[in-house]
């Protein structure tokens, strides 16, 4: 009974909820604001979506674990003996998920030293910004959202026409090739496109070939799920 009362006296003592809640929303907005600057400064084409995603996650992650350690310093030791298990035991395809192994881990740690505030709250918020970040755009460099491809009969007023059309749908767009074709009948344009919205991208197609008598419209979309 004593021992009891003594160990639940030392989770009320430790069971603050302001301090590691605070800990880890730094962790999770300094972690964004790397993953940013990251994202705007990149230079290359072999730019993953998903590493911005991990560098806010393992933000979270070192939170945890460093929160676990003001517990008892033998989580850190823990903590680097699992990830050494994992290291030779695993083989994992990208780095967010070795950043979720890396979660698992901590959380682990945090529950057996029984730091179960910052096990709760950290395991929610890990949780939920891994949620966030895979159904918002953050980390996207895509500006637009494909590829249109059309051809056009040669006339004066076509390329007003086709401003005034490309306008009506796309919140942006950029001509890359415009090539005449069979003696300079037909024009085929090449266009990166963003629309306004997802209804945009059949209706252009539509207008294209009613407004402008358009042949072999293509719209090539882009997914930006996609890490290139």
């Amino acid at each position: 009974m004593t021992f009891l009362t003594e160990h639940l006296q030392l989770v009320a003592l430790g069971g603050s909820w302001v301090d590691p809640l605070s800990s880890l929303l730094g962790a999770f907005v300094l972690g964004q604001l790397l993953a940013w600057t990251y994202e705007r400064t990149y230079v290359g084409l072999s730019y993953s979506r998903g590493f911005s995603h991990t560098l806010v996650l393992v933000s979270i992650c070192a939170a945890i674990l460093v929160l676990s350690m003001s517990h008892s310093i033998f989580a850190g030791l823990g903590l680097f003996g699992v990830l050494s298990m994992i290291r030779f035991r695993t083989d994992l395809k990208t780095s967010r998920d070795l950043v979720f192994v890396m979660g698992s881990a901590c959380l682990g740690v945090a529950c057996g030293v029984h730091a179960w505030m910052v096990a709760l709250l950290g395991g929610g918020l890990l949780s939920g910004v891994a949620l966030y970040l895979a159904a918002g755009p953050f980390g996207s460099r895509a500006r637009f959202d494909g590829v249109l491809r059309f051809r056009v009969g040669a006339h004066e007023d076509g390329d007003r026409e086709l401003a005034r059309l490309l306008d009506e749908y796309c919140r942006r767009n950029t001509l890359l090739s415009s090539v005449e074709q069979e003696g300079g009948q037909f024009i085929e344009h090449i266009y990166q496109v963003k629309f306004f919205s997802k209804s945009d991208r059949s209706e252009i197609l539509d207008a294209l070939r009613e407004r402008m008598q358009a042949r072999d419209t293509r719209l090539m979309l882009q997914d930006s799920s996609a890490e290139y």
